[in-house]
């Protein structure tokens, strides 16, 4: 057997900790002596506490829930069969994890499986579990209830048959009508690779209302997939993210295309609509104050396509998650598409951004 690579897609809840350690073949470090404003410093994932356990504050009340947990799922770097796995508590002496169940999934076969149940850990301990050879790409792991774990490492023997190697589309294409480059760029997200263990990417400034960008293709291609990953962006990651794309034909001009962009509108309680020509502004000056409406400090907002637009809509909305590899494979339109224009909404960072 063979250690099996691994990298986290999400979880619940890390608060204490870089959770990125945890999959890393390294011996967790000792952290001992050392602290940081959350208090003593630990290798791994470790969550907050009370998860069982919930408070009705108006009838005094206090509710326990048995089959509460956190969780953690991670993406296998090969397709492998699988067939055991270690799982370390080193240094969590009284706040690891109490207990863990496993569930392996299979991108190719559309198949999951539970090879391990509620099998339970022990303070600053290695563990080794083993189960019936399972064929993954995936897994999902139940934390109970709460706590810390310092390594978790899959191993087994390559599959023979792997999920096709795909080209990241946008790591030939040109970039422009990029709206903010306050802390980064989207091109140091097309390049997003979670080689670091600090963010990096494309991060806007605050005072962003909906960044965009424009991706010109090599050439026109249709789109199965698109990767948006949030990787240690755990604070500052944008709440939506939208995809649209354009067919440009040689009687088209590029230039004119650009204009029919789709653009950001305001929807008022009373009916009342308004797109504004320079929506960034109209946000920071607050403009909206100044609508005629019976409500103008609250309102909808939303993406609007000029009629007879080019531009597809391949992803109308999608909610973005902090620190997580996002993949979208559900698309309204697969194209084919010379350009791509990406929208989050209203300002943060993303590590990678990625086309197939």
């Amino acid at each position: 057997m063979k250690f099996i690579p691994s990298y986290i897609i999400g979880y619940s809840n890390s608060d204490f900790t870089n959770p990125h350690e945890v999959v890393l073949p390294d011996e967790p470090k000792d952290c001992r002596k050392v602290f940081t404003h959350a208090g003593a410093k630990y290798w791994g994932l470790e969550t907050c506490r009370h998860k069982a356990t919930r408070i009705d504050p108006a009838d005094k009340k206090i509710y326990y829930d048995h089959h509460a947990h956190n969780w953690l799922k991670l993406g296998f770097q090969e397709r492998a069969e699988l067939s055991s796995m270690s799982v370390s508590t080193k240094w969590y002496t009284g706040n690891q994890a109490r207990a863990i169940s496993v569930i392996l999934i299979d991108e190719l076969s559309n198949t999951q499986l539970e090879v391990l149940t509620r099998v339970e850990l022990q303070p600053d301990q290695e563990h080794t579990f083993s189960f019936a050879p399972t064929l993954a790409t995936e897994c999902y792991i139940k934390i109970f209830y709460e706590g810390g774990i310092s390594r978790i490492n899959f191993f087994g023997e390559s599959a023979t048959k792997q999920l096709p190697t795909r080209k990241n589309l946008l790591q030939t294409a040109t970039i422009s009508n990029i709206s903010n480059v306050h802390y980064g760029n989207p091109e140091m997200a097309v390049k997003g690779n979670r080689k670091e263990l600090h963010m990096v990417g494309w991060e806007s400034a605050r005072t962003g209302f909906g960044e965009q960008a424009v991706f010109h293709l090599e050439q026109p291609t249709e789109i199965q997939e698109i990767v948006v990953d949030t990787y240690l962006h755990r604070y500052n990651a944008p709440l939506t993210c939208h995809v649209f794309g354009l067919l440009l034909t040689p009687e088209m001009d590029i230039n004119n295309q650009l204009s029919s962009l789709p653009k950001w509108q305001l929807f008022f309680e009373d009916g009342h609509q308004v797109r504004p020509a320079n929506f960034q502004q109209y946000m920071l000056h607050q403009l909206y104050l100044q609508e005629k409406t019976n409500q103008p400090t609250q309102f909808e907002i939303s993406l609007s396509t000029p009629p007879n637009s080019p531009w597809k809509a391949i992803l109308p909305f999608e909610q973005l998650q902090p620190d997580t590899y996002h993949r979208f494979t559900d698309l309204d339109h697969h194209g084919p598409f010379s350009h791509l224009l990406y929208l989050h909404y209203p300002n943060g960072g993303i590590h990678g951004l990625k086309v197939f």
